[in-house]
C-alpha cells in the first residue's frame, strides 16, 4: 500500500550504521533489510519513528531484517545475549542437546534503532515514548537489556461474559 511504501522510505531515509556490540559490522541496516522487514511491522515502525524523531529529534537504524547467516555474523563477540548462537538445553534425564533460537530480525518484526547519541537516558525517553503512544503498535520488549530492540506491540483485550458473573442475590 501506498502507506507501507512510505513508512519504508522513511525508513531508509534516516541514518543507519554498526551499533558496534558485535565484533565486526553485518551490515544488517541496508535497503535490503529494510526491505524485507513484515510490511505491518515497517508501516507501524515508520509511523512511530517519524513522530518520535519530530518530537526529540534523531534515530539511527543499527539492523533490521537479518537472515541466518547475518543473525549468526551478528552473534559473533556480541557482548549480551543473542538469539542464533548456539546454546545447551537440558532435556530430561540429564539428556543435553545443542539449539539455536530465532530471533525475531530473522522473522522480520523487529529492529534495532539508537535515539540520538545512545545514551541512557535517549533509551529510556525512546521506551517510555513508545510506553505512552500505543496506537503506534511498536514496543520495546528487553528494556535494558536490549535497549535500541524495537517489536511489533502485543494488543491483550480482557472481555468478560456477563453469564460468567452468575444471577445476582436477593
Amino acid at each position: 500500500s501506498a502507506e507501507t511504501q512510505q513508512a519504508v522510505d522513511f525508513l531508509k531515509g534516516l541514518p543507519r550504521e554498526w551499533s558496534g556490540t558485535s565484533d565486526h559490522d553485518c551490515k544488517t541496516y541496508e535497503d535490503k533489510n529494510i526491505d524485507n522487514l513484515s510490511r505491518s511491522f515497517a508501516t507501524s515502525a515508520g509511523e512511530f519513528l517519524k513522530a518520535f524523531v519530530a518530537v526529540h529529534g534523531a534515530v539511527t537504524i543499527t539492523s533490521a531484517y537479518r537472515s541466518a547467516q547475518e543473525q549468526e555474523c551478528v552473534c559473533v563477540g556480541e557482548k549480551g545475549p543473542c538469539a542464533g548462537r548456539p546454546h545447551v538445553k537440558k532435556m530430561k534425564k540429564g539428556k543435553r542437546i545443542v539449539v539455536r533460537s530465532i530471533s525475531h530480525h530473522q522473522l522480520g518484526i523487529a529492529l534495532d534503532v539508537r535515539p540520538g547519541t545512545g545514551s541512557e537516558y535517549e533509551f529510556i525517553c525512546l521506551q517510555e515514548f513508545a510506553q505512552f503512544n500505543p496506537q503506534f503498535g511498536v514496543r520495546f520488549p528487553f528494556g535494558k537489556r536490549d535497549y535500541p530492540h524495537m517489536e511489533p506491540a502485543v494488543l491483550k483485550t480482557f472481555t468478560t461474559r456477563p453469564a460468567a458473573l452468575g444471577a445476582p442475590r436477593a
